[in-house]
């Protein structure tokens, strides 16, 4: 394995982009570096960029080639340095340690995966919840009060307090409410089942 497959395996071109100010949007699209534009063109993959507007293309190293106006081993440097790799570029790669990075950022890749999907869980049961609480709200005050109404009432101002303290603690915090979590996906699932999503 060459210098150059080492540095494309270790770094990805989202989060390299992301690293030297690149505006990156939703889906990896971004607003592309090479060419002026209002809406993002520039799709990022995990292992090379295309541009739908200026058909620029390429891997993590032309990123950082052309970003710098920089030689390929030039932006393998800056890469190693950037991202400490701790890659000896005068020396054959070390096996091992490029072995221990991948885990690295496997690690973290999932770690971030489980952190959206704890998230997406306390959105979706707020959601639906406000959806409960807006629709099938007493028109008038003989009215027959809905199930889903009162449910919505005693629970929703607990989802809002689980959202916001999941938004706005560290890492650590958020595992911590992981079983409160896992119990509301639950609860979510049992609610869509029983009442549907709306």
């Amino acid at each position: 394995m060459t210098i150059f497959e080492e540095v494309k395996e270790l770094v990805d071109v989202p989060t390299a982009a992301r690293s030297y100010g690149v505006e990156v949007h939703r889906g990896n699209m971004a607003l592309c570096p090479f060419h002026r534009e209002r809406h993002p063109s520039c799709k990022l993959y995990e292992d090379h960029y295309y541009c739908f507007g200026c058909q620029a293309h390429g891997d993590v190293i032309k990123l950082v080639q052309e970003l710098f106006g920089l030689s390929a081993i030039e932006a393998v440097k800056q890469i190693n340095s950037d991202f400490a790799l701790g890659l000896d570029l005068d020396k054959p790669p070390d096996n091992k340690a490029i072995q221990k990075r991948r885990r690295e950022i496997e690690q973290r890749k999932a770690e971030k995966l489980h952190i959206t999907r704890m998230y997406d869980i306390l959105l979706r049961y707020f959601t639906l919840l406000h959806k409960y609480k807006i629709r099938y709200a007493p028109k008038a005050p003989e009215d027959e009060i809905d199930r889903r109404y009162i449910y919505a009432i005693h629970h929703i101002d607990y989802a809002w307090y689980l959202l916001e303290t999941f938004n706005r603690t560290d890492k650590q915090g958020q595992d911590e409410i992981k079983l409160e979590v896992d119990r509301i996906e639950r609860e979510y699932k049992r609610c869509v089942e029983e009442w549907g999503e709306c």
